[in-house]
């Protein structure tokens, strides 16, 4: 048996799947199963799948119609046998000791789920996240902090999971965006301890053509739902992680607030009033929650005192630092 399952849902990437797959190939830890699940590709990414395929006997290919990206990782899972799952996107490249890094971090402090550091590369910069060569261990309770926090990141990519700990839980299949958020929770929810190597070995590239670089839409709203969900499962089984998820839920409305200004207010009126309504709700929360981003925090106090003057300062702002709400109001037009 693998001892590791990777799995890589793979939609229309033809131009990139060459070097991630060459990077999995490439990995000093050898003995794993390669699960492509091709989301009903309409380029040659199936093709090329299979063409791996007859060349290395650790890759499984699955064929599908396109269903997003949450189910072919499902569709991955009910095949996978390895006694640990890792996810990989697509077009990102790996570094060659990643998955033994993981694999021998998570055997020595016999934790259920292994993290690394992730270089996020976009078009305008390059981010670390982590890189100070320091290894932490987190027991249940403070994987779910730091997952609330960001000093766990929202992401699969940079993770492997104890199958055994994972078995049946799966991604919301209607989702395409903020999936992994959802998944994470509930494995750290699962997990007894979590271990965190923060070395850099996992390349994460941001495409102008990338589902995090869409422009707002309906599909944004859907996680705001999960965002709930997780705030009434803590009032339910966690409560003393409740305010860590109010704090959350209320970052990621902020997060869709600002989308939505600095793309257009009046094109998305109804999902506008939505995200106001929600965030009214946290009215005598957001200044004394101490989980609550700062910058945030002061946003939204700006935005219920004026909400033009705030909307004009993050216009501002974004073109001044290009952020990624700008890149995303360039896909619109």
């Amino acid at each position: 048996m693998s001892e590791l399952s990777i799995i890589v849902p793979v939609y229309n990437k033809t131009e990139y799947l060459d070097v991630c797959i060459e990077s999995i190939l490439s990995q000093s830890m050898t003995n794993f199963e390669l699960i492509l699940v091709n989301d009903g590709s309409t380029d040659d990414s199936g093709k090329k799948c299979d063409e791996f395929a007859k060349k290395d006997a650790r890759i499984i290919v699955i064929h599908q119609v396109n269903k997003g990206v949450s189910s072919a990782r499902n569709a991955g899972l009910a095949v996978a046998k390895g006694q640990y799952i890792g996810f990989v996107d697509a077009d990102d490249v790996l570094n060659t000791k990643m998955y033994e890094v993981l694999i021998t971090n998570i055997k020595k402090h016999h934790a259920d789920i292994s993290i690394c550091g992730v270089k996020r590369i976009s078009p305008d910069k390059v981010q670390l996240f982590g890189g100070n060569k320091t290894i932490k261990v987190y027991n249940r309770d403070e994987g779910i902090t730091g997952l609330f926090g960001g000093e766990i990141l929202l992401s699969n990519y940079d993770k492997i999971y104890k199958r055994e700990t994972v078995q049946g839980i799966y991604f919301a299949p209607d989702l395409s965006i903020f999936e992994d958020a959802y998944y994470n929770f509930e494995a750290l929810k699962a997990a007894n301890k979590t271990v965190y190597d923060d070395s850099i070995l996992y390349d994460y590239m941001i495409r102008d053509n990338s589902l995090s670089q869409a422009a707002f839409n309906q599909k944004y709203m859907k996680p705001l739902l999960l965002t709930r969900n997780i705030v009434n499962i803590c009032e339910n089984e966690l409560p003393h992680h409740v305010d860590e998820a109010k704090a959350f839920d209320f970052n990621i409305n902020m997060i869709n607030l600002n989308m939505i200004l600095v793309e257009s207010s009046k094109a998305h009126d109804k999902e506008y009033r939505i995200i106001k309504e929600n965030l009214l709700h946290y009215a005598d929360f957001y200044k004394g929650g101490r989980f609550v981003s700062k910058r945030y925090k002061y946003g939204y106090t700006l935005f219920r005192f004026s909400p033009f003057l705030y909307s004009s300062i993050l216009k501002f702002y974004s073109a001044l630092t290009k952020s990624e709400h700008i890149n995303r109001k360039k896909n619109t037009q």
